[in-house]
């Protein structure tokens, strides 16, 4: 019950955002076509507002140029390689051994349900369910892979955007608004690099009075250990966690060239050229990391519009700039549609299998 009210609760979320800023942009773009618009009653306004508003964005999606988007389809596929290769060195350190291709396969179907699934679980766990059903139910040790593997990108994200902002310092000091997030995401840097060391050390449990009496009290407490000791491998791997991290920050490079080829495509001119998407898009992606909408629905819109909105970009612009970089995603997750279907069959001969034993 809880999960479907937090399920509910962020699709409203995502709905209100989302009402509210195609409203304004609607607004603005019928203001253009309009020019006694405000003189209108409210129901006036409003009927014309989201009757001509629409037709007037769409415009601004056609006339993205289908080469440059076809160019942002392709970093994106990069980035799944590069994910793929990541995801596989830290399922190596586990044992767990899959195949290119099988991990490739996982990969999508998770990446489906992270563009689909609602709830806050989503892919990650999705992949770590296949993982352990072809690897002999290795479900914690799955488990800690794609926790490493999902908190090793976070982190590289965070590391990268306060670089950016260290590189373009000046433009964040005149902006009280990046002031604050460079110091919440440097806080989250080091609450992270705290964690993990924490994580590492083996003592640290016995060091604070009645802790482990504490945790032997959570259900499945066995599983939890054996997540935790899986956890503590990657310090034995240091080599691991340096590739992998590496990889982390070419992933979100080549996700930042996506968004730029898209903005070539729609033409979007900004003072500052490719300074601007350096510095913003690390700064959006790492707040619509955090889980408050769906698939990051109506905050990265906002985000978009508001970051963008200060070198000259239109909300309209931006918000096709986000919308279009989500659909360049959107057509690498559709593939995980056909794994799912393929994988489903699999899986359930080797549950059958396994029953059989």
């Amino acid at each position: 019950m809880k999960q479907k009210l937090l399920a509910i609760a962020r699709i409203l979320v995502s709905v209100g955002i989302l009402a509210y800023l195609f409203n304004g942009i609607f607004r603005d773009e019928t203001r253009k076509l309009v020019p006694d618009l405000e003189t209108m009653s409210w129901a006036d306004r409003e009927h014309v507002v989201w009757t001509k508003g629409p037709a007037a964005l769409w415009e601004v999606f056609q006339h993205v140029s289908l080469v440059w988007f076809a160019g942002g389809v392709a970093c994106i596929g990069i980035v799944c390689v590069l994910g793929i290769t990541r995801w596989r060195s830290i399922l190596h350190v586990q044992g767990l051994e899959l195949s290119f291709g099988r991990a490739t396969s996982i990969f999508f179907v998770g990446m489906f349900f992270n563009a689909f699934l609602l709830g806050s679980t989503g892919g990650d766990v999705i992949k770590a369910w296949y993982v352990a059903h072809e690897t002999h139910h290795k479900k914690a040790e799955a488990v800690a892979t794609v926790v490493v593997d999902r908190l090793i990108g976070l982190l590289a994200l965070f590391v990268l955007t306060l670089i950016m902002m260290g590189i373009y310092w000046r433009r964040v000091f005149d902006d009280p608004k990046l002031i604050t997030f460079s110091i919440l995401t440097l806080g989250f840097v080091l609450a992270c690099v705290v964690g993990t060391i924490l994580g590492f050390w083996r003592g640290f449990v016995d060091k604070v009075p009645g802790l482990r009496a504490r945790l032997q009290r959570l259900p499945k407490y066995d599983m939890f250990k054996r997540m935790v000791d899986a956890y503590r491998q990657y310090a034995e791997h240091p080599m691991v966690l340096v590739n992998a991290t590496l990889q982390s920050f070419c992933v979100h490079l080549a996700s930042m060239a996506s968004i730029w080829c898209i903005g070539q495509g729609l033409n979007i001119t900004t003072q500052n050229g490719l300074i601007d998407y350096l510095l913003y898009l690390p700064i959006i992606n790492s707040v619509t990391a955090i889980p408050i909408s769906i698939s990051g629905f109506g905050v990265r819109e906002g985000m978009y519009a508001a970051m963008f909105g200060q070198v000259g970009v239109s909300r309209s612009l931006a918000v096709a700039l986000s919308l279009l970089g989500y659909l360049a995603g959107l057509v690498w997750s559709l593939f995980g549609a056909i794994f799912y279907l393929t994988h489903r069959k699999e899986v359930s001969a080797i549950e059958h299998e396994q029953e059989g034993q």
